[in-house]
């Protein structure tokens, strides 16, 4: 039974049982001199969930150099390492940032020997668009797929790639979605997903179940807050969901393959709510980070349990309700104005 890939990366596998768990935690938003209880929450996080693969959900660091990345990457990833668990990341719209491209990160954390994450097609749009086979109990064969999509900076990566005016107005005054300049996959990422997936079910000879994830949500996610009967909303939103008004066509591709059970998004900071739409669970993941805006009472992780079968359910799970106060950031720290000290631990 092949146990590596290619590039000596430990290949993912379900459990005996046929169960396989994903944690997701996003939004570190670290820097040189991070807030050491970042790490105490990763830590707790990965003890309690007990993952069989963790995903690094965009905006891991922002401001860096490569010695400051890999030793960063080294601190945040102990809990991973120390257990043997593979991880993996998606970009988010802060990890692009001066000084370092993500371009020049990708290698960077690729060269972690758990690090499952790959580049992705040099002739499509981003970095880190890829997909990570979930081999079933036997190995024999792959169970389902683990998609990762580069969603960008902003919406002006359009204007840049497409040669459009720089003061193009995306968001009109009655907008689709929440009324934000957030960037999205673009279409010939979609088109890669897409073209990846029929390649896919022809080897197989049969559909293969898969998640997708990504840093910013799509405009989709708006429905589950103003629909929350119909879809079955779980969870809170405390804030917009900072998503595209631009809508590149992604959603309306995983139904037409009918393969994608989830889509997973960080981003936001308050948002932690899930619902399913069309069959499909759309769910944030919520941030974990203690070097940005959020509340205390807000911080964790999303465990994500699917089965060989196709199967899929998922929660956010909350810091505070493993560990209570000992989540509280310092108080203080007023980052982002009183508005983010405030909490409401009964909501």
């Amino acid at each position: 039974m092949k146990t590596a890939d290619e590039r000596g990366k430990p290949l993912l596998r379900f459990r005996p049982d046929g169960s396989f768990r994903v944690l997701m935690i996003s939004d570190f938003h670290g820097k040189p001199d991070y807030n050491p209880k970042l790490t105490w929450a990763i830590e707790t996080m990965v003890a309690y969930a007990k993952p069989d693969f963790v995903m690094l959900g965009g905006d891991q660091l922002c401001g860096i150099t490569p010695d400051i990345l890999k030793s960063y990457l080294t601190d945040v990833t102990a809990p991973m390492t120390r257990r043997g668990i593979p991880w993996a990341h998606v970009f988010g719209n802060h990890d692009g940032e001066e000084p370092m491209s993500k371009a020049e990160q990708e290698p960077v954390y690729e060269a972690f020997p758990l690090c499952l994450s790959s580049a992705g097609p040099a002739d499509i749009s981003g970095v880190g668009n890829y997909c990570l086979p979930v081999y079933a109990r036997d190995g024999e064969h792959v169970a389902y797929h683990l998609y990762a999509l580069d969603s960008h900076t902003n919406v002006h990566d359009f204007t840049r790639k497409f040669g459009l005016p720089d003061d193009t107005v995306f968001v009109l005054p009655n907008h689709f979605s929440d009324g934000h300049d957030q960037a999205t996959p673009m279409f010939d990422q979609v088109m890669w997903y897409y073209n990846h997936s029929k390649s896919a079910e022809k080897e197989a000879e049969r559909k293969i179940p898969a998640l997708l994830f990504l840093h910013v949500p799509l405009v989709e996610f708006c429905l589950m807050y103003r629909n929350p009967e119909n879809v079955g909303f779980v969870g809170h939103k405390r804030e917009d969901v900072a998503c595209s008004e631009l809508n590149s066509g992604l959603f309306f591709a995983c139904l037409e393959r009918g393969d994608v059970k989830g889509i997973f998004a960080g981003h936001e900071h308050l948002c932690d709510f899930q619902g399913q739409y069309c069959g499909v669970t759309l769910a944030y993941d919520c941030c974990l980070g203690y070097d940005m805006s959020t509340h205390d009472d807000m911080r964790g992780g999303r465990i994500i349990d699917i089965t060989e079968d196709g199967g899929l359910s998922t929660r956010q799970v909350r810091l505070w309700d493993i560990a209570g106060e000992k989540c509280m950031r310092n108080p203080d720290f007023f980052e982002g104005g009183d508005k983010y000290y405030i909490r409401d631990l009964h909501t």
